[in-house]
């Protein structure tokens, strides 16, 4: 009777040691994201504003007051390994520079820019650019802005950046104004899920229980 009761116990504890095994084949590494909505350098500095990283979702109405740049709604949002952010009404008086929207989205190390009725000193610019495209536009009574649109940075910790408008003005005496528009950040969910599912123990019929199999056993039988 002993013997066939301790077959029985190695049996079932074979059975519950089985999906203990296969539970560490589920686990990946979570990528990150973070944004922000506008952020400027030169005579007139804006620190990048709103700015999230990790889960979050943050709208500003408005700017901090300053002589260049106005807006009308500013919104980021966050999550594991994807970010976005967009911009309303922007107006850049001095540089002639307008759009509806500008929307820029990192989504799991693959990233896009959007542009609804946007334009720079009277030249309309694209809607969806390539990335990294690079243009130059005369500004009255300032010269000649370099503009990129879509720009796309691999950064060091293999993370991929994307804004959608970067403006540098000149200010002359080698002086300049810079201006990022919609800028979001995000990097891969990390390990790639398997492509074959991880082996699973042999199922029985509905009904029947595992056949235990007998250990073999030193200890004394007794009745």
């Amino acid at each position: 009777m002993r013997s066939i009761r301790l077959t029985v116990c190695t049996a079932a504890a074979a059975a519950l040691a089985a999906p203990l095994a296969l539970a560490g084949t589920a686990s990946a590494t979570t990528g990150t994201g973070s944004a922000y909505g506008l952020a400027a350098g030169g005579l007139v500095a804006i620190p990048a504003t709103p700015a999230v990283a990790g889960t979050a979702d943050k709208s500003l109405l408005h700017l901090p007051a300053n002589p260049l740049i106005d807006v009308k709604v500013l919104h980021v949002t966050t999550k594991p390994a994807f970010a976005r952010a967009s911009v309303t009404d922007l107006r850049v008086a001095k540089a002639a520079l307008t759009a509806h929207l500008v929307t820029a989205t990192c989504d799991n190390g693959t990233a896009r820019s959007h542009l609804v009725k946007a334009s720079l000193a009277g030249h309309r610019l694209a809607a969806d650019a390539a990335p990294n495209s690079a243009l130059s536009i005369p500004v009255q009574g300032l010269g000649t802005a370099s503009v990129v649109l879509n720009k796309q940075t691999r950064n060091a910790d293999g993370s991929l950046t994307v804004t959608a408008i970067q403006v540098t003005l000149p200010l002359g005496a080698g002086r300049t104004q810079t201006l990022s528009v919609s800028s979001a950040t995000c990097s891969t969910t990390g390990e790639k899920p398997p492509t074959q599912p991880p082996t699973q123990p042999p199922t029985q019929p509905p009904g029947q229980a595992p056949k235990p199999e007998p250990v073999p056993s030193d200890l004394p039988v007794t009745g």
